[in-house]
């Protein structure tokens, strides 16, 4: 199966007792190089656990890390980094330019980058062997039914392979973390998760809160929000609507982009675009038809991407002029969608479930919405036929913790919005937030007074002078004629 595949499918997608189970295997030292040419001396292993620490014959499974020694002499608590979407972050130490963005940190904190249990994992992706469900992108009604197909048949696979699938949840990757921090030797240490990283990061501060000494927090998702309200989204899209007028190049109202989203949603539901695609798995061609499900998808996919919400406009425009070019591009973008299910993407996200209370707003919500239950697609299709995983933490109660802890959150991020984290940050005595404006829920930790200031001087435990910083300005594309600046404009 193709690695890149199931990569890409994921990221769409995100004890002591228990230390004696696992091992460190193949543990190798290597110098890693930044682009400017500095050179970190570091470890490279694999971490390896039981897929399910509650059963005793359950397979072994091996996580890979690595370890990059600081370039201070007297550096702060380590920093275990952990990534959102399919959870690999191990890459990073080998790529040149990447490792250079994480120079800050590495000035002030031995650094870990731990992959998420099950990332590269090929039993734990299932792909659909029957015909291209063509009708996928049409309506949320056909996409939940082929979903529902679809998860029963890979309950079923994973199953028949000795595949423990409830063994990937926020308990388990809580005590990866911890486990991995103790066998190389350390028994305080600062968190730094993002998006479903924090998620984690939460259950670790939860856990073992007398060796978490900090914790920095990016797109945070608390275990009790893994549902979203759908009513981010339809906020997100007035927000949008601001920015363009206030932005000026199209000349258009806020009034007028919410109509416009309005007018093309409606459209693709009364007569749905015709695409032709490419199929991920045979590279043959394939006519699509996409209805208001397959481009609200696209929106809740894209639309608080910083790179992409400046050609949302001009997609919008086009569809509503027949033109579908830029729509069959996003459409080939998310393609993946109706034909993989990520089994430990899946269970994660619905082993942290939602509270009832939460799940009747959700629910008042959809039916209020132009985009229904979108915001949580596919785990709101198969959450009633999926098995339960039962854990020993509960994740509908919110976490109370004097734990110091750094959010950072983008204002454009409408997967975990300002709102959203300003409730969980509710139970952090010692809570900082950072708002990073223009930034979307992917740039946020990537803004530069953020990444070269704010971050280092809380790991050192230095006083910040602002809890504001500033990603660069969204400059949208003209709704027709030649243009340059998203890969969907040829």
């Amino acid at each position: 199966m193709n690695k890149i595949f199931i990569t890409l499918l994921s990221t769409i997608l995100l004890t002591s007792s228990s230390f004696s189970q696992s091992n460190l295997v193949n543990v190798k030292s290597k110098q890693y190089k930044t682009s400017g040419g500095l050179k970190v001396e570091g470890q490279v292993g694999f971490l390896e656990v039981p897929e399910n620490r509650k059963d005793t014959s359950s397979r072994k499974i091996r996580l890979k890390y690595v370890y990059l020694k600081s370039l201070s002499k007297n550096p702060s608590s380590p920093v275990v980094y952990l990534e959102g979407g399919g959870g690999m972050s191990t890459w990073e130490a080998d790529s040149e330019k990447d490792l250079h963005d994480r120079i800050e940190i590495l000035e002030v904190a031995d650094l870990i980058f731990l992959d998420r249990r099950g990332s590269i994992d090929e039993a734990l992706t299932y792909i659909w062997q029957e015909d291209f469900p063509t009708d996928f992108f049409i309506s949320e009604t056909f996409a939940n039914q082929h979903y529902q197909k679809m998860a029963k048949t890979a309950l079923d696979k994973f199953s028949e392979d000795g595949v423990d699938i409830s063994g990937y949840n926020i308990e388990e990757h809580a005590q990866d973390v911890n486990v991995l921090m103790n066998a190389l030797g350390f028994d305080r240490y600062t968190i730094f998760g993002f998006s479903y990283g924090s998620q984690i990061g939460m259950t670790v501060m939860e856990m073992f809160p007398n060796q978490v000494d900090k914790a920095i927090l990016v797109g945070a998702d608390a275990p009790n929000q893994a549902f979203n309200f759908p009513r981010h989204l339809d906020a997100h899209i007035k927000k949008i609507a601001h920015l363009v007028e206030q932005e000026g190049t199209l000349n258009m109202t806020a009034l007028e982009f919410e109509k416009l989203v309005c007018e093309t949603m409606k459209k693709l539901k009364e007569n749905p675009a015709l695409v032709i695609v490419k199929n991920p798995l045979t590279r043959k061609e394939m006519e699509l038809k996409i209805g208001d499900f397959g481009l609200g998808l696209i929106l809740r996919l894209d639309i608080d991407d910083y790179h992409d919400i400046p050609v949302i406009p001009r997609l919008l425009h086009s569809i509503n002029t027949g033109d579908y070019s830029l729509l069959t591009w996003f459409v080939q973008k998310r393609i993946v969608l109706a034909i993989g299910l990520p089994g430990q993407g899946i269970n994660q996200q619905l082993a942290s479930g939602a509270s009832l209370e939460r799940w009747s707003v959700i629910e008042k919500e959809r039916q209020e919405s132009m985009f229904g239950n979108i915001v949580n697609f596919p785990f709101s299709a198969v959450k009633d036929q999926w098995p339960a995983t039962i854990l020993s933490v509960d994740p509908s109660i919110p976490l109370k913790t004097e734990i110091p802890t750094l959010f950072i959150t983008g204002t454009l991020d409408c997967r975990t919005p300002i709102e959203q984290v300003e409730e969980t940050i509710k139970g952090f005595e010692n809570g900082i937030h950072v708002q990073v404006e223009n930034a979307g829920h992917e740039q946020a930790q990537w803004d530069a007074e953020v990444a070269n200031t704010i971050i280092p001087l809380f790991i050192k435990g230095e006083p910040m002078e602002t809890t504001k910083a500033y990603y660069s300005a969204i400059e949208f594309i003209p709704l027709t004629g030649n243009a340059t600046g998203h890969p969907s404009i040829k």
